[in-house]
């Protein structure tokens, strides 16, 4: 078979879009298998009631539900009492928390969202913090 011009282009032009996705997808692995930067604490942190109860509710994570229903209980009426800068990151970490606990009912061979949410829970509890945005 005789090939035109046209072929070659075509050929060159799928051979640099399976080098491109192949790039990509390592970069990719790289980038989701990398540990985040946390940042660092600045300043005290904050020991509110509330944040007191986050951290109870936040040992618990791993506790069955007639355990962690109660201190969840206790940590929302906490967050509905609280005022102030903080309650932002408060509303973040308990997102984190219920992520976690909904994340572990379902088990699965990929963990890389029940490791983040590890990783973000702890940052939460050391630094009283949301440090998702």
């Amino acid at each position: 078979m005789h090939f035109r011009p046209r072929h070659y282009v075509l050929i060159a032009v799928i051979l640099a879009l399976g080098v491109y996705n192949l790039v990509r997808s390592r970069r990719a692995r790289e980038r989701i298998s990398a540990p985040a930067a946390l940042p660092a604490a600045t300043g005290p942190i904050p020991q509110s009631p509330a944040w007191q109860a986050f951290d109870h509710a936040a040992v618990l994570r791993d506790a069955p539900d007639p355990q962690f229903q109660p201190a969840l209980h206790n940590l929302n009426q906490q967050m509905a009492s609280a005022t102030g800068a903080g309650k932002a990151d408060l509303n973040g970490c308990q997102t984190w928390l219920l992520f976690y606990r909904e994340s572990g009912r379902h088990a699965s061979a990929n963990d890389a969202w029940k490791q983040r949410s590890t990783r973000h829970l702890d940052v939460c509890v050391r630094q009283h913090r949301d440090v998702s945005s």
